[in-house]
């Protein structure tokens, strides 16, 4: 599969642990208040034409999100949060989500849209080129050795 959760991390399962102790909020570290991060639910689909990624995110509005394609177009990074305040009780909630991109999809027609609270990423696939035959010439003679370049020969006008 070209589309799969992307692991900064998969050869040092150390550091999970590590960040998950600072994940989570405490005020015995930190004076100023921290807030939980999630990871949203997420769903991936294919077709011969494309992927497509639905990322559920309830109560976040498009302005509040963010998409990002880092490390030469290789991994789809999604960041945002949701605030909500009732009365005098503030919350806020973030998350941030990374995805590996394949080499045989479109990188600049990725599209998103976000609708009832779900994201939908479509991120196409190149299409196929034909495979084309070429003919090579051999030819007869002496070679070159192996290990040198060939130059080509440079005519020269006297």
């Amino acid at each position: 599969m070209a589309l799969s959760r992307y692991n900064n991390n998969c050869n040092f399962p150390f550091f999970n642990t590590f960040d998950d102790l600072f994940a989570v909020p405490s005020t015995l570290f930190l004076e100023r208040p921290t807030f939980p991060h999630i990871s949203p639910g997420y769903e991936i689909n294919q077709d011969e034409k494309s992927f497509q990624l639905a990322v559920d995110v309830p109560g976040v509005k498009a302005s509040d999100m963010k998409m990002d394609l880092e490390h030469d177009g290789r991994v789809l990074h999604l960041s945002g949060g949701r605030k909500k305040q009732e009365g005098n009780n503030f919350s806020e909630t973030k998350f941030d989500q990374r995805f590996t991109i394949g080499k045989d999809v479109d990188t600049n027609k990725i599209t998103a849209n976000l609708e009832n609270g779900v994201l939908v990423v479509n991120i196409p696939k190149k299409e196929k080129e034909e495979s084309v035959v070429r003919n090579i010439a051999i030819t007869e003679g002496p070679a070159t050795p192996l290990g040198t370049v060939a130059t080509p020969s440079k005519a020269t006008t006297e």
